[in-house]
């Protein structure tokens, strides 16, 4: 018992500087951000603060501006996710077809977005693909005497845009990850649906898609804290416009603590995204320990 003490003991050793920097690291800003929500602060002015409680959060909450930007993040988030994960086993389920051929390069290839910065992405797809003349979708309708529409101008088409396009930074993730799973799958399972007569869609739904439960929801919560917290390719597509239809939580806390210079206001809401992503996070966990992803 004492040796076994004794070896727990010095585990904890091992372990204590990593535990020490990731507290400094991690655990000094959120307390410091949670200190300012209960503050009336002000950027540049951070000596002249009053404390309020939680009236910060109580203004945010009855704030509609607030709310939109909820609301849009929350859309946001939710299109990136079924495009993500739905191209990502679709992209992963054909490259681990036998009949492709050079597979690493269609590999490498597929994963340049995922290693790209998110505002060379942005800015890239906003001059190359969505600009009314320069851009690639708009050129190709044009040459089918099609219209030639303000795609980031426009508050009905830019939040698609902006979420087609953070999918598009996304989607690698989710097919390294899918097709590293679909690797670990039995060749027999393949062969018993093909015996039956599945074709590729029927294996796909009633083989992969079960094997790949856990992976899913893996691969589902990166990507809704990836979306949900996003501010880069947003910034650089329409920094939040037109008319607010692409303001999401992350670029709304950027405008009240440095356009507005309210850091108190910036604070909260910046912790009620941690709250709101700590609850999806618990809630991942309790639904993956249940559908059995612990023995994965």
């Amino acid at each position: 018992m004492a040796q076994r003490r004794d070896k727990f003991t010095r585990g904890w050793w091992f372990i204590l500087p990593g535990l020490i920097l990731m507290v400094a690291v991690v655990g000094t800003p959120l307390v410091l951000g949670f200190s300012y929500s209960l503050q009336d602060v002000f950027l540049y002015a951070f000596d002249k603060k009053t404390f309020v409680g939680l009236d910060n959060y109580r203004r945010a909450f009855a704030d509609p501006l607030y709310v939109n930007a909820l609301r849009i993040t929350a859309i946001f988030t939710l299109g990136c996710l079924v495009l993500s994960v739905g191209f990502g086993i679709l992209i992963a389920f054909l490259l681990n077809a036998r009949q492709v051929r050079l597979r690493p390069i269609w590999l490498a290839l597929f994963l340049i977005p995922f290693v790209m910065t998110p505002i060379v992405g942005g800015i890239a797809w906003k001059f190359f693909i969505w600009h009314q003349d320069t851009g690639v979708i708009n050129m190709i309708s044009a040459a089918f005497g099609g219209p030639k529409p303000y795609w980031l101008l426009d508050r009905e088409t830019a939040l698609l845009a902006a979420t087609i396009s953070n999918s598009w930074h996304l989607i690698p993730l989710a097919v390294l990850v899918f097709y590293a799973a679909l690797t670990t799958i039995p060749d027999e399972l393949h062969e018993a649906g093909r015996v039956d007569g599945a074709g590729p869609f029927q294996s796909l739904w009633y083989i992969v898609l079960p094997m790949l439960r856990p992976h899913i929801l893996f691969v589902s919560i990166i990507i809704i804290t990836s979306a949900f917290r996003e501010f880069d390719m947003i910034w650089a597509l329409t920094g939040g416009g037109p008319g607010r239809s692409t303001t999401v939580l992350s670029i709304f806390a950027y405008n009240r603590g440095i356009a507005n210079q309210d850091m108190g206001m910036a604070n909260t809401i910046a912790f009620t995204m941690f709250i709101i992503m700590s609850v999806v996070a618990w809630l991942y966990i309790t639904i993956y320990r249940r559908t059995g992803g612990q023995d994965t």
